[in-house]
């Protein structure tokens, strides 16, 4: 009887040394944990510039900047299929009207605030690895682009519909790997 009340404690003590990891994992952790908890913060004033997104994992978007800064006013999640609970689903399937979003699944279209730069992180995970990948990019007015994500990549394409046709075509737009940014300690 003295062995399982001594394993009890002891599976009891190892609950909460796991439970404990994030209080000594420090502000990284927490900044890191936020950036999925909370949701992308869309312009507050108008905006003609639109993104969809696209992914079957997780993708957060960090408005002006170039690199990945999770304490940036905005920064969040635009587009979550993860299941994990926590993650924050306020724009999953959400619909602006991007031409040719007819059918697309695990999709979110949100407004951007053009002429400033755009940074989009993919986060997926598999049985094999894990994942985390940035593009920076700076949205035009008045357009409309699609963000695109697979294992380990991120494509941005300017969606265009021929006014005279209706055809929707998707032109790749130059992005830049955005990276964490000089001033944010990597721990």
């Amino acid at each position: 009887m003295n062995t399982q009340h001594g394993a009890s404690r002891l599976k009891a003590f190892r609950f909460l040394a796991l439970l404990s990891l994030p209080l000594f994992s420090g502000c990284s952790t927490l900044d890191s944990l936020k950036s999925f908890t909370t949701a992308y913060q869309e312009p507050q004033n108008p905006t003609t510039s639109r993104l969809r997104v696209i992914t079957d994992h997780v993708v957060r978007l960090i408005p002006d900047t170039r690199c990945v800064n999770w304490d940036l006013p905005g920064a969040g999640a635009v587009n979550s299929r993860s299941s994990a609970p926590l993650n924050d689903q306020t724009h999953n399937d959400k619909r602006l009207g991007i031409a040719g979003g007819e059918g697309v699944k695990n999709s979110a279209e949100v407004y951007v605030q053009p002429d400033t730069p755009l940074t989009v992180v993919y986060s997926g995970t598999t049985r094999r690895y894990q994942c985390f990948y940035g593009v920076s990019f700076v949205p035009e007015a008045g357009a409309d682009y699609e963000a695109t994500s697979e294992m380990c990549t991120v494509a941005i394409y300017k969606v265009v519909k021929n006014g005279a046709t209706g055809e929707v075509s998707h032109e790749q737009v130059k992005s830049d790997r955005a990276k964490v940014c000089p001033s944010v300690s990597p721990l």
